[in-house]
Parts: structure tokens; sequence; C-alpha cells
């Protein structure tokens, strides 16, 4: 029986369809609760009671239910084991509601794996990926999955995680081991492997997850023909939606999307949403009105009007993020498409970044050329995390540079009547500007730079037949390059070769904000040279969200921001202390990893020292009772302390690796 649509409702100003009250909605949650340990008082994944009573309240008609399961951050409940508890309530719950005709799973977080799991699990999946068994009654009323910041993937780290996740994660992981090993003790956990371990990347629970969909998937579009025709349906096929904010720390989109046939799904951003606020639908702030009206289409909307919503993804902007140089669709044979490719624009990231954001930068490009009907490509390639240990050490930027020139000849194959732009962070700045240097060949037309780490002194003047435009985002706050690269080139290290161009601007660049300077101004032949001093934020300010349109106004048809603000005078002292302070830091970062070392001579000083003080009567020295009535307790003294300056050195040395 197909759902009837009732009489609309006015959502926030809007007209919405509602769905009848034979729908149950399954709400399923996240990892960890609010109130654990290590979130320190922080928001754990269940869905808040306002966000369910939102819901409910949107949807009158409809029945809104979230099952219970224990997904404690320390759980050491099997993944397999909780799916099925899930799949016992849904089938509980079904059975209390016979007059049930329509069923969308909506799954946060690690819940979006659940959800998957049961809608396999429903349609007759078994463990190996084959569909064997008879669908349950209720499988053919699935007619949606709605995945909310969902990790369908698993989850993995990365740049956009937190610093402080990534840095303890070691520590972490072996807490998280303890408790398990402590419960498995107690009798309290049968595994030791806690909840969330067993849906990381690449986890055996994930893949097979992955791999009975696929097959469920399969199964279904055989009998697409014979299927109910439901407005929540894609062509027949149960759909998915895929909703992600566009701010998440956890979840990168490469966690939930993937290549291959996809007909049935949707993707789209929750605009300046993190991945905690994905969930929070109760609240009347602007932010939250927008997210919830785009859950709620989400979960009622016809399939057909919902992918043509202008912010739901094109699947080949879907395909970025698996697609890194944005060649879905192309094949060698595809001359014609390739040769109509009027613009490339290569986004690069910077240090500490696996480069998510670029993705959603050359969708906005993309995007953008649409609307102006121009056919442009947005490669957006990464060279993996790349540390400050590795910034530092110029070997290690030479071969991210040569690593780009490799790439731009790609673009240029790939897209031989394209003209070549750039848009780059960090040290993706300093790559496209040191590739300039190596090779003329490398040409742009135009170019933005934001948190650069270039030197001030960069000799654009040299560059006027390689690029024609260039825009430069001054970070107001940028603090990352104010202490180190601009101090490196303060103090003339230019065997580091970078600078502070970022955190101070260009010297051939007038101060006023966003104003364009042709360099040189004594030729015909020129650069057109443009600065926003200040961008609000610090290092990776100008690479967020709100700038996303402007920079593909620049690279596009060459517009230039309207924007600018003042840096106070505070931050102006405190950038002008930055050669004390990091000279400090130095020192200490130098002291710690050599402490060891420093440690060991210390104490063969001290104690050859007291024996020699402590004469024939062994009464001078304090620590010589110690050395000879103890003989065992001083060399366990000095190894411990050896060990702990081993142990600050390691830590030092893994924080200078992950920041």
């Amino acid at each position: 029986m197909i759902v009837s649509w009732s009489t609309a409702t006015k959502e926030c100003g809007r007209t919405v369809e509602t769905l009848s009250n034979n729908t149950l909605i399954v709400a399923v949650r996240g990892w960890t609760n609010t109130g654990d340990l290590l979130l320190f008082g922080r928001p754990g994944g269940e869905f808040p009671t306002d966000t369910l009573a939102a819901l409910q309240s949107a949807l009158p008609t409809a029945i809104v239910w979230a099952p219970e399961l224990n997904l404690t951050m320390f759980s050491m409940e099997g993944a397999e084991e909780v799916a099925q508890k899930l799949y016992d309530q849904i089938d509980a719950k079904v059975a209390g509601l016979p007059a049930v005709d329509s069923i969308v799973l909506l799954g946060y977080s690690a819940g979006s794996l659940l959800v998957r799991r049961v809608f396999c699990k429903a349609h007759g999946a078994d463990l190996d990926g084959k569909v064997r068994r008879e669908p349950v009654h209720w499988a053919r009323f699935i007619h949606r999955i709605v995945i909310l910041g969902g990790i369908t993937r698993g989850w993995e780290y990365s740049s956009a995680s937190p610093a402080e996740v990534r840095f303890f994660s070691p520590l972490l992981f072996g807490l998280a081991r303890f408790v398990g090993w402590w419960k498995s003790l107690s009798l309290t956990a049968g595994r030791r492997l806690p909840f969330i371990w067993q849906i990381q990347r690449g986890a055996p629970f994930v893949i097979s997850t992955r791999i009975q969909y696929i097959e469920v998937m399969r199964n279904l579009r055989r009998q697409q023909d014979e299927a109910p025709r439901h407005p929540l349906r894609a062509y027949g096929l149960p759909s998915t939606i895929f909703l992600l904010g566009a701010r998440d720390e956890y979840i990168s989109p490469a966690d939930c999307t993937e290549l291959g046939p996809r007909e049935e799904f949707a993707y789209a951003e929750l605009r300046d949403s993190n991945h905690i606020e994905a969930v929070q639908l109760g609240g009347r702030d602007r932010n939250t009105r927008l997210r919830r009206i785009r859950v709620l289409w989400a979960l009622r909307k016809d399939f057909a009007k919902l992918k043509k919503r202008s912010w739901v993804l094109p699947p080949g902007d879907i395909d970025d993020y698996s697609d890194p140089m944005d060649l879905t669709g192309l094949t060698p044979r595809d001359n014609a498409d390739r040769d109509s490719v009027e613009h490339a624009v290569l986004v690069v990231h910077g240090i500490r970044d696996n480069g998510f954001w670029t993705k959603r930068v050359a969708r906005e490009i993309k995007t953008h050329a649409r609307r102006q009907t121009m056919v442009v490509r947005a490669p957006s390639p990464s060279y993996g995390f790349f540390s400050m240990w590795d910034f530092v050490r110029p070997s290690g930027r030479k071969n991210a540079t040569y690593w780009f020139m490799e790439r731009y000849a790609d673009v240029r194959s790939y897209f031989p009547n394209a003209c070549v732009s750039f848009v780059g962070h960090s040290n993706g700045t300093y790559i496209a500007a040191h590739a300039m240097t190596l090779c003329p060949a490398i040409q742009f037309e135009r170019i933005v730079f934001a948190g650069s780490v270039v030197r001030r002194d960069y000799p654009w003047k040299l560059r006027t037949e390689q690029v024609k435009g260039v825009l430069n985002y001054v970070g107001m706050a940028d603090s990352v390059v104010a202490f180190l690269p601009a101090v490196f080139e303060a103090l003339r290290l230019r065997w580091l070769d970078v600078g502070g161009a970022g955190a101070f601007g260009f010297n051939d660049a007038d101060p006023p904000p966003a104003v364009r300077k042709c360099v040189p101004e004594d030729t015909g032949k020129h650069i057109e040279l443009t600065e926003v001093r200040y961008a609000s934020g610090g290092h990776g300010g100008a690479i967020s969200e709100r700038f996303w349109p402007e920079i593909a106004e620049f690279v596009l048809s060459g517009q230039i921001p309207k924007r600018g603000i003042l840096r106070g005078w505070r931050l102006r002292a405190l950038f002008a202390c930055a050669p004390i302070f990091t000279a400090a830091g130095l020192a200490f970062a130098i002291g710690i990893m050599a402490l060891p070392i420093l440690v060991a001579a210390a104490v063969a000083v001290i104690t050859e020292l007291e024996l020699e003080q402590a004469g024939p009567d062994r009464s001078v020295a304090w620590l010589t009772p110690l050395i000879l009535q103890h003989r065992l307790l001083w060399p366990l003294v000095a190894v411990g302390i050896l060990i702990a300056a081993m142990f600050a050195s390691r830590l030092l040395s893994r924080f200078l690796r992950e920041w």
C-alpha cells in the first residue's frame, strides 16, 4: 500500500508535505552519552529530547521513535550484537503497529552503520554478504534511509579531527583497551575491543555491511519493475539521503560517499554546522531552523522534488570526494568532452590537512560556473597529511612541489584547451609559488592564496608571463604564519625559503584592503595583485565557508571581494613579539628532544661528584648513603628518570609530527 500524503502544513514560512500516520521514523543514535567521562560536559551522540520533539511537532501524523541502545563511550558490546538488538526492537515495534506501511530509517553518526546493517538484515542478507533468506514482511515498507553525519564507510582520524584527539589518540586507544580488559575480567563484557573500534575504516563489520548493501541493492534492482512506487522511493528503490555538516570535524565526505551507481542517492550539506550541531534541531536560531528544514525535507519530501533543490549536489560533484582529478564521466575516448573544458581550477590544501575543504571549494567553483554556463573542472588532488615536521624540512617541501608539478602536467594533459587557475592554502601556496620559480612552463590564469607561507619579497615582477591575477588573503589573526614562517623570514633564514605573506602581505601590494595593483607598474605586461587586509579569522579563516563564493567569483571572472577589516593593536603588538616567543619555543623544544641525553649526563656527573666529595668517612655528600646503602635503589631511580625523559622526548616528537 502506498502512503497517502496529508494536507500541507507550514514550516518556517514554507509549504511542505507531511507524512501520514502510517509512517514510522526510526531515529538511531550515535556513539557516546552526554555526561561521559572524557566529553567534559559536551553533548553525546543520543538524539536530544528537543530534537525528537521538534521532529514530532513538524511531523504530527507520523511516529518518531528512538530505540534504546547502549552506546556509551566505553561500550564493549559487539557491533553485530547492537545491530541485532536494533533489528529486534524494530521488529517488535512494527508488530505493535499493524497499520504501519512506511518506514524511514534515520541514522546519526555511528547509528548510520547500524541502520544500514538492519536494512540489509531485513532484506535477507547473511554475514557473507549473500542474499539467501526471504525479506521480513516490513522490509518492503523501508522507503528511505537518512544518513545524518554518517560513517557508512567507517571512521578514521583526519586533519578535520580536533588536534587534541589526533595527538592523544594512542592514549585514548590504550585507555579503551584497558577498560575492555578490566570489563572482561569482571565478566561485564564478552570482548576486549570497544564498540567504537569495531566500526573504524576497514573493520570487518564495516566492510561486510558495505558488501551486504551492495548485494541487497543489486537484488532490489532486479525487481525494480515490480517494486512499489512511493514518493519517498527513487525509481522504485529505497532512497538514501546523506546529510553532512559543512564544518563536520569528525566525518569527512569520503566517510559516507563512494563511487558507483547512485540513482537512489541524494547528498546535501548542512551549512555552518559541525558534527554535534547536525543533530541539534530544536533551537530557534537561524542556523538551527535551516538545518531543521533540510532534515525535514530529507525525511518526507518526494525524491524527485528533493533532487531538484539547489542545495542537493549533482552526482558528478559527489564523485569529487573519490575522484581528486575531477575526471568522472571521462574516458580516453571522451576527447570532445575534454576539449570543451574552458577552465580548470586546481585546489590544493596545506599542512596538517588532508584536504577535505578543497572538495567543497571545488564544488562551489563548479556551481558558480554552471550559473555562468561555463564548462569548468576543479581537480583537488591531495599529497596527504603534511605535518609541521615535514614543513620545516626543505626536502619535504621540495617533494611536495615535484608532486604538484606532476599534477599540473596531468591537468594540462587531461584538459588541453583549458586555462588553469589555482586556489591554495598554507603549504599549498608555497608549492605553487615554488613551482613557478622552478619551471617557467607552470602558468596560471588566476591564483588565490589563503594562509600563505610564501616570502613577502616574492618576485611577482618576474612572473608576468606565468600568471595574470593574484588574490592574497591576509589573515587578521594568522598566528601560525606570524610565529613561524614570518619569523624565519625576518631572521633571514633563506634556506627555509618561507615567509609571512599570509600574516603581513606581499611587499609589492598596497596596504588598503581589496585594492588591485598592477605589478610592475611601469610596463605593459603586468600582474593584477589584490590583497584583502585583513580577512577575519586565523590561519584557516579565509578557507571557511563564507569565503567560498567570492573565491569562486575571483578565479572564474576576476571579481575582487569587497571585504577587509583592521587588525587591532593587541594583535599587532603580539605579532611584533613573535621572534622572541618563537625563539623561546624552539629552545624549549630542542631541550625536551635532547632531554634523555642531558638526564643521562647529569646522573653520571652527580654520581661521580658525590663519590669524590664523600671522602674516607663517606659523610659529606647527601647522596652517598643512598648510593652505598641502597645499591639497587639509585640505579632504579636513575633508570626511571631516564625513561621519563625519553617519554617526554617521544611525546614532543609525536606532537611535532602530528601538528
